[in-house]
């Protein structure tokens, strides 16, 4: 009988345990990860003014200013005027998450930049997942925005690229 309990009670501490890490620790998708890394460090910037550099903290850097985020297998760049976040194969966002990801990056632009036009010529053909926002005309250097782009069936050559192309700098 008393081993009964004490495995009853070994169950529910386990049960409860899992429960709890799901609400400290939950996980998210690597489109969520990779919106969120956007958002923090290569939107806010432009937005608030704030700072990027606690996200930052959180990744792996390389000596040529990019980072690695383990959690969601994805490289970041940082340049003057240009962030990207990209991923490639074996650690390539599949089809959902590059649906996802292009949902979640699409909310973003229509709340935070809704003066962004979306380009119907920003294509990447009839296999890549691919939209573009922008203001601008082509090969200006007035045009800036956002522009993201998966091939996730491209098997060992697949990947995607979440770019941000900052506005001109007033003159």
């Amino acid at each position: 009988m008393k081993k009964r309990l004490l495995f009853g009670i070994i169950v529910a501490g386990f049960a409860m345990g899992l429960g709890a890490a799901s609400q400290i620790w939950p996980t998210h998708s690597p489109a969520e990860r990779i919106a969120e890394l956007f958002y923090g460090i290569c939107l806010a910037p432009v937005l608030t003014g704030g700072s990027p550099d606690t996200l930052l903290s959180g990744l792996f850097q390389k000596p040529d200013k990019s980072w690695i985020d383990t959690q969601s297998g994805s490289f970041l760049r940082l340049e003057d005027s240009r962030c990207t976040i990209s991923t490639s194969a074996p650690y390539a966002l599949s089809y959902e998450d590059a649906a996802e990801l292009l949902e979640l990056t699409r909310i973003i632009v229509s709340r935070d930049f809704p003066q962004l036009a979306l380009d119907p010529k920003a294509k990447m053909g009839d296999e890549a997942l691919s939209k573009g926002w922008f203001l601008g005309a082509p090969q200006s250097p007035e045009r800036w925005g956002i522009f993201h782009v998966a091939y996730p069936h491209w098997g060992d050559s697949a990947g995607s690229s979440l770019i941000f192309m900052a506005p001109p700098a007033p003159a």
